[in-house]
């Protein structure tokens, strides 16, 4: 199963690790020190330069890895997504 993460994006449902409010979580200084980081390590991935990011995505990679995908689509609709049959099998 995957869900769409807006544009061409789509990432496999049990790959996901987290699903953030871009607004109300990067209040947090420890939320903004991870952003950072993860951008200086070149895994974060804006899925539409176009719009304005309202949610971000925490999808593990490999055993070790993640990468975050920086999403215009709210949280509440991508949780909606995944929990309905917005999902498509592949």
């Amino acid at each position: 199963m995957y869900l769409h993460l807006g544009a061409d994006v789509v990432v496999k449902k049990d790959d996901i690790i987290a699903i953030m409010d871009m607004e109300s979580s990067s209040l947090s200084r420890t939320t903004k020190e991870f952003l950072k980081n993860e951008e200086m390590m070149g895994r974060v991935i804006n899925v539409d330069v176009e719009n304005l990011p309202k949610s971000y995505v925490l999808v593990k990679y490999n055993k070790d890895d993640a990468f975050v995908y920086i999403s215009p689509i709210a949280t509440q609709t991508l949780l909606k997504r995944a929990n309905h049959s917005n999902l498509f099998d592949v």
